[in-house]
């Protein structure tokens, strides 16, 4: 099936509220006396010391917590660093729910997302030491009541519990979009067979297990299942009884929904335009996968607790289980980048790290942590749009603190004129163009809808992107090759002066341009046509917090050049309900089930969940009358 991005009912107004929230109010939290210098002193610096991906020798650029926030429409983050595997600050900044005007505090909960799988991997790898469970075996022989459907590939390669914990098992469903107030919730056995009401497919084997990574939150939650049936309680009891209480993380807990004594100390979520989601926070019976509730404390203590168990120091963590979780399965792609047990490996400037992200809907964090050293820390926020800010703060944490990995200066090279203009020019990233253009002297690349970034030269041949730290080069087909990080080089083509693409069509505002552009595209290449179409869809929900306008319009092209696809329909009727334009909403939701049963993009499971969405998203907005508008 085409799946969907993961964004119910949105991705983040609140200007006045918010600037007030965090330009006018003390950070809230607690500070500990860390091994050098003054806490307070390397809080404040880092607070407004944030750092874009290069720095230029003689050139500081740096950023406030503050503003970034404001312009990202970021309601709170909450931080906490460690060192030495000890906590040494914690903070939380601006606002846990702007409808109540409700202060985030370093014990305020938030969503952590696909986090919740570090720490259901801990509980797994417990479990299995205790001898509850076993990592090798076949997953099916272990499950007492469902079981994961055999074929040809399980048959050859039984899963086990090893691959599910590092996606290597060929299992389906990438991730999930939780359940919004109001909406049914399905049981854990449903959602693994994609059954109303779960909204996504089935979990099924597609890939011989053992032989490539593919992420997959549908095979965590396999994992939740056997944890549960095994240990005969429910499994937030058991993630609680395994990790939670031992490791002391006592604002942590699975309970979906949280119960009345916890839920007054959660933040809500927020979608990309700074706005409450409707309920405030969505539920994820897929809980291994995404249902954590927890504190930036509590996963720092959790992170610096697996880094000293991999020297052998912790009486909580056996140094066999920490090595484990952190010791390479397989590696993702070419660029040095592997997956553990629960956990994801990397390499920073040198810097060897491990860690994991999460991504919920209205919330987000990032968890960074040395496999060597002891150090890193735990960024999470009450938005769709945390990650627009987790990477700068990072960098300022790592420049404070002196931690390897720290990103290092470049110096800016007299490039000639002639150099630049060889650069400027529209290429292609994938399906996507973008532009290189001089600007008021300075180069600067700007992807179709986006906003232009500056290219910083650092040689007669080469620039470094100042907010992404790609370096491009011109190669001798006219492209652009670019490297980043230790990641293989990609090479992006050069388009054509006469070539017309769609999208760049769109953006001058000329929409039957774009329309016959595209149409002619489709007609000479059918088979890119599909993707041209995901890749679109894609872009549209990205900007429909920044810009709805522009999404809007790109959602209706699609709809205009693929009018048999139930998922453009689908897509536009999200964009129209999220924007309030109700009654739009209503007639694109009602296009995508009437073009639905004969969309041969869409399997059999994945109609199903698409129509339960669809019927759902036509019930709560037929409930808000025909003629309503706004939220």
């Amino acid at each position: 099936m085409q799946l969907k991005p993961k964004r119910w009912p949105s991705r983040l107004a609140v200007s006045v509220l918010l600037g007030l929230a965090v330009g006018c109010a003390r950070p809230q939290g607690a500070t500990t006396r860390g091994p050098e210098g003054d806490p307070a002193s390397r809080i404040a610096r880092i607070e407004s010391g944030l750092l874009p991906a290069v720095q230029v020798v003689g050139e500081e650029l740096r950023y406030t917590l503050e503003e970034r926030m404001r312009e990202h429409q970021v309601p709170a983050v909450s931080v906490a660093v460690f060192e030495g595997y000890e906590l040494v600050w914690a903070r939380a900044y601006g606002l846990a729910d702007v409808d109540t005007g409700a202060r985030a505090s370093e014990t305020t909960l938030f969503q952590a997302g696909s986090i919740s799988k570090s720490v259901n991997a801990l509980a797994v790898l417990t479990a299995a030491a205790e001898g509850t469970l076993a990592l090798d075996e076949p997953i099916n022989t272990q499950l007492r009541g469902w079981q994961l459907p055999e074929n040809e590939l399980t048959r050859a390669t039984p899963v086990t519990l090893r691959q599910l914990l590092s996606h290597t098992a060929g299992t389906t469903v990438h991730g999930f979009p939780g359940y919004a107030a109001g909406e049914e919730v399905p049981s854990v056995q449903q959602v693994l067979d994609g059954e109303p009401p779960a909204n996504t497919e089935a979990v099924r084997v597609d890939l011989a297990p053992g032989t490539s990574f593919r992420y997959s939150g549908g095979g965590t939650t396999i994992t939740q299942l056997v944890l549960s049936e095994r240990s005969g309680r429910p499994y937030p009891e058991v993630l609680d009884s395994l990790v939670l209480a031992p490791l002391g993380m006592a604002h942590s807990s699975y309970e979906q929904p949280l119960p009345a004594s916890r839920r007054v100390h959660a933040a809500a979520g927020h979608d990309y335009d700074g706005h409450v989601i409707a309920g405030k926070r969505h539920l994820y019976p897929e809980m291994a996968a995404a249902g954590l509730w927890t504190t930036p404390s509590d996963l720092a203590r959790f992170f610096a607790e697996l880094a000293l168990a991999r020297e052998g120091r912790s009486s909580r963590i056996s140094q066999a289980i920490a090595l484990a979780m952190t010791t390479k399965v397989m590696d993702i792609g070419d660029g040095g980048d592997a997956t553990g047990l629960g956990v994801f490996l990397t390499t920073r400037n040198g810097a060897r790290l491990f860690g994991h992200g999460g991504d919920d809907e209205g919330f987000q964090a990032n968890a960074v942590v040395s496999l060597d050293g002891g150090y890193g820390l735990v960024v999470m926020a009450n938005s769709n749009n945390g990650f627009r800010i987790f990477s700068e703060l990072e960098r300022a944490v790592f420049a404070e603190y002196g931690w390897p990995g720290a990103d290092p200066q470049v110096v800016r090279f007299a490039m000639a004129p002639e150099d630049r203009v060889r650069l400027v020019g529209r290429y292609l990233d994938g399906r996507l163009p973008f532009v290189v253009a001089e600007v008021d002297g300075k180069l600067v690349r700007r992807a179709v809808f986006g906003v232009a970034g500056e290219l910083v030269p650092i040689a007669a041949d080469a620039v470094i992107a100042r907010d992404s730290g790609e370096t491009l080069r011109p190669d001798a087909s006219g492209g652009l090759q670019s490297t980043s990080g230790g990641q293989p080089a990609r090479t992006f083509p050069r388009l054509a002066d006469t070539v017309r693409h769609p999208l760049l069509e769109l953006e001058a505002d000329r929409l039957a341009d774009a329309v016959a552009v595209w149409r002619e595209q489709v007609r000479l290449d059918p088979q890119g046509a599909a993707e041209d179409e995901r890749i679109a869809n894609l872009l549209a929900y990205r900007m429909l917090g920044s810009d709805p306008a522009r999404a809007i319009a790109l959602l209706q092209l699609i709809a205009i050049v693929f009018p048999e696809s139930s998922n453009a329909h689908d897509s536009l009727g999200e964009a129209y309900m999220i924007t309030g334009d109700t009654q739009r909403a209503i007639e694109a939701y009602e296009q995508a089930l009437a073009t639905l049963d004969a969309d041969p993009r869409i399997d059999a499971d994945g109609k199903a969940a698409s129509r339960a969405r669809a019927e759902a998203a036509l019930k709560q907005l037929r409930g808000l009358g025909s003629s309503g508008r706004g939220r």
